[in-house]
């Protein structure tokens, strides 16, 4: 299948740009005037700002493309003067653009297709242009471990005197949230952060920073399949966003000479937390078996995930 990279350069070729790529972001030059179009599978928050900050010194139009995106992603996207195209615009817009090229009605130029409407007066109807994926070849991506493996060689010295270290790549479904609720002081309260599912376990984990992703090859590092889908993995970060943002409060009362606590809870409803569209990752894991055990290292957060002790067996001397 052509990919829409490969669309949108014949597109622009067509109409005279100067095409090129920059920090992986296309870039169409023409009389001076220049459009940029960052291409995503899939965009997460840290990404539409990531791709702001590379494009904010170039004066022009800016356009983000990615298939679907969270209500926080659309959000940011607004915020920081970027056209957002999902699915639905990149088919319609595409056509448009096509239909325009190949009728000469006059609405050939490259303008018409970053303006995010259908050419004015057109009795033309749209090209049906289906987007199944984007064409950046999906890449995964990998959280550089902060662990080295003489890091990993000597925490396992000390404990379970590990004599076998092995990288594996989990998947994760990591979330960026955003919840509403009012506090056990009466104050509403705004939370916002990073949520993450391991995609073997179920088990969620909150994130303090945003991860950084590795650009070294990983051909040669096992990597490990997801046991749940994105859905499944919704419910249990929607759940952990409601524990991690859990109050509780003691409320004493006086009833027939006795006083009485109470525990009151203060956790945002369902309705109230959003959950943008997850991004599945891969998370370096180590696992080390040992002579006194076995322990798996987590490489993104350094903290141990499970360990396993043995009891020191009786000496042979």
């Amino acid at each position: 299948m052509v990919s829409l990279r490969n669309i949108l350069t014949h597109i622009l070729q067509d109409h005279g740009f100067e095409v090129f790529e920059r920090d992986e972001i296309m870039q169409g030059e023409k009389d001076g005037s220049i459009v940029t179009v960052g291409i995503f599978d899939h965009a997460t928050v840290s990404d539409v700002r990531e791709h702001s900050a590379k494009v904010k010194d170039l004066d022009g139009r800016h356009i983000i493309c990615v298939l679907e995106a969270g209500e926080m992603v659309e959000q940011t996207a607004a915020e920081n003067g970027l056209v957002l195209w999902k699915k639905p615009d990149l088919e319609r817009e595409i056509g448009n653009a096509l239909i325009s090229h190949i009728s000469d009605q006059g609405h050939g130029h490259f303008s018409e297709l970053i303006s995010a409407k259908a050419p004015e007066g057109s009795d033309v109807g749209v090209l049906p242009v289906v987007i199944e994926d984007l064409g950046t070849g999906a890449l995964e991506k990998v959280v550089r471990s902060g662990l080295t493996l003489e890091d990993v060689k000597e925490i396992s010295k000390k404990t379970v005197k590990g004599f076998k270290h092995e990288l594996e790549l989990v998947p994760h479904y990591l979330f960026h949230y955003l919840c509403i609720f009012d506090g056990r002081d009466g104050e509403e309260r705004k939370s916002q952060g990073l949520i993450a599912v391991n995609a073997l376990t179920g088990k969620y984990a909150s994130w303090p920073e945003e991860p950084v992703f590795s650009d070294e090859n990983i051909s040669s590092i096992v990597q490990l399949e997801a046991k749940l889908d994105s859905s499944a993995a919704e419910g249990i970060a929607q759940k952990g966003v409601v524990e991690l943002n859990t109050e509780y409060k003691e409320i004493l009362t006086e009833k027939e000479h006795a006083t009485i606590i109470e525990k009151a809870i203060f956790q945002p409803k369902a309705e109230n937390i959003v959950l943008e569209k997850p991004s599945l990752i891969l998370v370096p894991v180590w696992c080390v078996e040992g002579s006194h055990g076995v322990m798996i290292l987590d490489g993104f957060t350094g903290k141990v995930i499970s360990e396993d002790y043995y009891q020191e067996g009786p000496s042979n001397s």
